[in-house]
């Protein structure tokens, strides 16, 4: 007979399952198993496929990784299982924070993993620097989740790349995904054609002089695998889905 589950794990599963516009497709990570038990997820984001590809590109043991925008945590503990050796996860949903911090607890992590329970400042200029810092569909949602809600989509967009462009002084490295629409919504493209290489190119033109573009990664949609960007996998393939169409950059700072 199945033991009930504990009262830790009975608070994890409640915060898990708090409601955020976000919080119906985040897939926790392998590790917390231990914790949870069987847990019913969601189909997710391709998290692991997007974590397997960026364990091939860039190793992080010994490194320290900022995570901005943590959800719940699956690329925080993904980075402490490929050995880094400090991880902040930045995360301004209240309950999705305090669910990283209680996991971290259950894990005997709490001391490689910090949690900051607020959104992450792209304009303090004495931000902590770090080794790595994955900035993961983040963002678009500049005047929503975070910035000025008053900005127009010109306005916001240009926001996005100062922002991005800011976080070269304070990391090596940065694995970036961007969506196609501002704030989610659909009826606010960020790009008229809705395309691929408009995307690339507002990234490509935007970080020039801040960041040199090291891989641009997509999803291939005959094996959903990430792959590395190509003539044949450029298109933008409906079938997929708008996410799944979102390129993974990995970029290396020209600060220094």
């Amino acid at each position: 007979m199945m033991a009930p589950p504990s009262a830790e794990a009975r608070v994890l599963q409640r915060l898990m399952q708090a409601h955020s516009k976000h919080s119906d497709y985040q897939l926790l990570h392998p590790s917390l198993g231990a914790l949870l038990g069987e847990l019913p997820q969601p189909l997710g984001k391709h998290e692991a496929q997007r974590q397997a590809y960026m364990a091939n590109h860039l190793l992080l043991r010994g490194l320290s990784v900022l995570d901005i925008g943590a959800n719940t945590g699956y690329f925080s503990f993904a980075a402490l299982e490929a050995g880094a050796s400090r991880v902040v996860s930045q995360e301004g949903n209240a309950e999705h924070a305090h669910f990283i911090a209680l996991a971290a607890q259950g894990l005997g992590v709490e001391d490689r993993l910090e949690v900051r329970p607020h959104y992450y400042s792209f304009t303090d200029p004495q931000a902590e620097t770090f080794d790595v810092t994955l900035c993961l569909n983040v963002l678009h949602h500049l005047g929503d989740d975070f910035g000025d809600q008053a900005l127009s989509l010109e306005e916001a967009k240009a926001q996005m790349l100062l922002a991005l462009n800011r976080l070269a002084r304070h990391t090596r490295h940065l694995w970036m995904q961007l969506g196609f629409n501002w704030k989610g919504d659909r009826n606010k493209p960020l790009f008229a054609g809705g395309t691929k290489a408009e995307l690339i190119d507002f990234v490509r033109q935007g970080v020039q002089g801040h960041w040199r573009i090291d891989d641009i990664a997509v999803v291939n949609p005959s094996t959903r695998e990430y792959e590395p960007m190509d003539s044949h996998n450029l298109q933008r393939f409906d079938s997929l889905g708008e996410f799944l169409n979102r390129p993974l950059f990995r970029l290396s700072s020209l600060h220094g």
